[in-house]
């Protein structure tokens, strides 16, 4: 996997003074097709699409326009004609069992992983429907649903986009990668420009890199199954022209009609019966069964915890948990409060494969190093290594470079807002932080968790004079204070800092104050009476 090397990397660059590297150019389609996909056509040329009997097709039992219907339009003043609805595959099976799933949503990373575990399951003689209704979404989640579509032929199946009632932007590459389109009455496809979403909400156009990627997915998608490549290419590029159809300066969407006229689509149907009758299913000679497929839990969950705002929250919410524990000597309640938020970053990023397992391990070493930066303080090298290598684990668990390159999702906008997803998360748990510190201390919770709350227990007779009864003791630093260090004190080591400069191991010391979770010393002088 890629993000394996960008893995390697990081850790290099831990120890080397640089690195460098390549991104891989995207492949035009999917594997294994390169000997079987129709002849790129030159700009201005239109796919001819035979009839369904010439082509070898099957022509649709119901639901199809009658005979010459799609020349209402009658020949362009160009002279060039609609070739008329797509033919149907000729292979379809006697008995079909359809698999039917609904993507009534915004295209996501959950939506992907819920139609590859779909797509996976398919057996021999399924024929899957997507119930389409979509605005678009994610470019990378667009594609990962377009690949698992072309491969599910792998398994023996078939897929149908019904088109119930739209499919814009990453709807149209999802419907474009079925083998037959099906529009409802009012149905639109196409507009599939991609955007970003500006620092104020409104849509901001992405750079050309963005949209040379999608437009030479939604042609290699359109060709891997038989359809006009310009046509796909003229719903992203608004410079691209299919004569007789569409014309520069504007970006391609086909209501239903224009669909059938123009071979992207194969028959109109109302209802989803219409879409099995229109197939040729229904009596005797032709049975069929409908599974309908939904969500797991497991894919619900997931697709809530990786939306952005979730994943910040429980970035941040993780790290400070974190942070109190190791700062109040391993509070189990801080700790577990942290390890569970982190765990549900991780889990929901995982199940929209996003997060893999090399990069919980590389969280996990870079906690390791923080925790050896606290218990041996003033080894910063542990500590910024740890730090370093968190930060990294975060960011690979919000971007995925095996679906998508990387120079892409940078223009996208994808690395930008993962980068601010983790920067912001930090921020917001540096600001909670000092909060915690400052406030929690003399609260009921905060006794719980902070040091004193330890002192209280172990140290005095009385709850609340712990704290301050460890005022004036003396006692030996246990590590170096630079400042930050721990002490011995009675047998028992405490949080502790240096009132001034830098006190040595061994060193004796004095208590001054205690100050939230931790007590400032001073090194003893020489003879000085505790």
């Amino acid at each position: 996997m890629r993000k394996s090397w960008w893995i390697a990397g990081a850790l290099l660059a831990l120890l080397a003074p640089s690195s460098g590297g390549a991104a891989a150019a995207p492949a035009a389609g999917p594997p294994g097709d390169e000997g079987t996909k129709p002849r790129a056509l030159p700009p201005g040329e239109v796919a001819p699409v035979e009839s369904p009997r010439a082509a070898g097709g099957r022509e649709p039992a119901a639901g199809r326009p009658a005979e010459g219907a799609a020349g209402d339009a009658g020949a362009r003043a160009d002279g060039v004609a609609p070739p008329g609805p797509f033919p149907l595959p000729d292979n379809l099976p006697d008995r079909a069992r359809f698999v039917v799933v609904k993507l009534h949503d915004e295209v996501s990373l959950g939506m992907a992983a819920f139609i590859e575990r779909v797509t996976g399951a398919l057996e021999p003689g399924d024929v899957l429907v997507l119930d389409i209704n979509t605005f678009g979404g994610r470019v990378d989640a667009a594609v990962a649903i377009r690949d698992a579509l072309l491969h599910a032929e792998d398994r023996g199946a078939r897929v149908v986009a019904y088109v119930n009632p739209r499919a814009i932007s990453a709807g149209a590459l999802i419907s474009l990668a079925a083998d037959v389109i099906v529009v409802s009455p009012g149905s639109t496809i196409g507009a599939a420009t991609p955007v970003q979403v500006g620092q104020g909400g409104d849509m901001q156009p992405v750079g050309e890199k963005v949209v040379s990627y999608m437009r030479q997915e939604m042609r290699a998608t359109a060709e891997a199954r038989g359809r006009n490549g310009d046509i796909a290419e003229a719903m992203v590029d608004p410079d691209a022209e299919v004569p007789g159809l569409d014309e520069k300066g504007k970006t391609l969407t086909l209501d239903g009609k224009l669909a059938l006229d123009w071979g992207i689509a194969s028959f109109e149907a109302k209802h989803l019966d219409d879409v099995f009758a229109g197939l040729g299913y229904g009596g005797d000679d032709r049975p069929y069964t409908v599974i309908r497929k939904s969500w797991s839990w497991a894919e619900k969950l997931a697709g809530w915890l990786s939306s952005s705002t979730i994943s910040a929250v429980l970035m941040s919410l993780g790290m400070l948990g974190i942070m109190i524990g190791l700062y109040t000597g391993g509070s189990p309640i801080a700790l577990g409060l942290g390890g569970t938020c982190l765990a549900l970053f991780f889990f929901g990023h995982h199940v929209v494969d996003l997060a893999g397992i090399e990069d919980v391990l590389l969280f996990l070493a870079g906690v390791g190093l923080i925790v050896v930066e606290f218990v041996v303080p003033g080894h910063i090298v542990f500590g910024v290594a740890g730090l370093l290598l968190v930060l990294v684990s975060l960011f690979l668990g919000l971007i995925d470079f095996d679906k998508v390159d990387f120079a892409v999702q940078w223009e996208a906008g994808y690395v930008s807002r993962a980068l601010s997803t983790v920067f912001g998360s930090i921020l917001a748990t540096v600001a909670l932080a000092v909060a915690a510190f400052k406030f929690l201390p003399d609260t009921r919770l905060g006794r719980g968790l902070m040091l004193d709350a330890r002192i209280d227990a172990r140290a005095a007779d009385r709850a609340g004079d712990a704290a301050e009864a460890l005022v004036g003791a003396v006692g030996t630093a246990a590590t170096d204070l630079r400042p930050a260090g721990k002490v011995a004190i009675a047998g028992k080591r405490y949080d502790a800092r240096a009132e001034t400069g830098y006190i040595e191991a061994g060193t004796p010391v004095q208590v001054v104050r205690r100050e939230s979770f931790y007590v400032v010393v001073r090194p003893r002088r020489d003879g000085e009476v505790a």
